[in-house]
């Protein structure tokens, strides 16, 4: 079964893109619609002898021209390149057979800070409720939780990761509905820094691991120096960690133009795309759950490819993955998008 809506979206720098979104979907085989995502270069730190890669596979419709998820694809379907030199893969996870990691789903917004409600948060006041929908098709191994930022500098994870979505939502609904306080900058920055590196200690606390997805619900009108910036994508691959960013689309942030000034802009936007993520945008709040549900379900039916690397020497090494020959016959105009670059590291002791 496929099922597909006609939205009106803006993602990238496009002003009015993503056309058809999927939604929840049977987990046997079906393919959802998605939206194109531009292919970035990334890079992951693995903490153990053992490599994962996440991603997905991509396939056009003949007929429709749409882009939907393709998830019928075999271990032997696939080759797996570091440094030029294919190596094999040892392990390899479906989401659509329900053998992926389980996710750690994140909600992050910032508090009032008395600024236009489309540069921060506050345009989800009133609208978590649309998130509900979505959130209700969270495994039942997957957990939520939430956590905010200051620009006086407070960062705090608001709720711990866990099954109640209501409990999640309403710490969203508080986070947003305190009273406007107000800080510098730069105290804004290092906040958001804090409560990034707060999400990825507790998600490496769960028990069983599971994947952490940050989902920013804000207007991404935030910046700070592009050295910090990538020591915070550094902090995120160590545990695979994935970001998302939804908004109402007004305050637009072009991707071309992220590093102006001696600062990095756009940092949701910047995240997404150095860890495999997506920033979406509507100004129509129904949909936000339909964005939310697509970016739930292109999780749970993602692959994972596990290899051994041949050097744990902590430098960057080269990721490439493709179809077989055979593979690329069966499966014309498919597209893979897996992390481009790792690096190898030995297991903390």
């Amino acid at each position: 079964m496929k099922v597909a809506r006609s939205l009106d979206w803006k993602m990238g720098r496009e002003r009015a893109l993503l056309v058809c979104l999927g939604l929840a979907l049977s987990l046997f085989g079906a393919r959802p619609l998605r939206a194109q995502a531009p292919e970035t270069d990334l890079i992951f730190h693995v903490q153990t002898t053992l490599a994962l890669v996440d991603g997905m596979a991509e396939q056009e419709n003949r007929e429709t021209h749409n882009t939907g998820l393709l998830t019928t694809l075999q271990k032997t379907d696939f080759r797996l390149f570091d440094n030029g030199r294919e190596v094999a893969i040892q392990a390899f996870d479906v989401g659509v057979e329900h053998t992926t990691r389980p996710i750690a789903l994140w909600l992050i917004v910032q508090c009032n800070m008395g600024f236009p409600s489309d540069w921060g948060s506050t345009f989800m006041r009133g609208q978590t409720q649309n998130l509900k929908p979505a959130l209700q098709h969270l495994d039942k191994a997957d957990l939520i939780g939430v956590a905010h930022w200051c620009d006086d500098g407070q960062a705090k994870a608001d709720v711990t990761p866990g099954t109640d979505v209501n409990a999640a939502l309403k710490g969203v609904d508080a986070a947003l509905g305190a009273e406007a306080s107000f800080g510098s900058n730069r105290a804004g920055e290092l906040a958001m820094q804090r409560m990034i590196h707060l999400i990825v200690e507790k998600t490496k606390e769960l028990t069983p691991a599971r994947l952490p997805v940050l989902l920013f619900l804000y207007g991404d009108h935030g910046a700070t120096d592009p050295g910090e910036a990538a020591s915070i994508v550094v902090d995120l691959l160590q545990t695979s960690g994935v970001v998302f960013g939804l908004n109402n689309g007004t305050f637009y942030q072009d991707p071309l133009e992220s590093i102006r000034g001696g600062k990095t802009w756009g940092l949701v936007h910047y995240y997404s795309q150095r860890t495999g993520g997506q920033c979406y945008s509507t100004w129509r709040p129904e949909l936000f759950a339909q964005a939310l549900d697509y970016i739930v379900t292109q999780l749970h039916l993602r692959y994972t490819l596990s290899f051994q690397p041949s050097k744990l020497d902590g430098r960057t090494h080269e990721l490439r993955v493709e179809l077989t020959r055979d593979a690329q016959k069966r499966f014309p105009k498919t597209t893979l998008r897996f992390r481009r670059e790792y690096i190898p590291m030995k297991p903390a002791q």
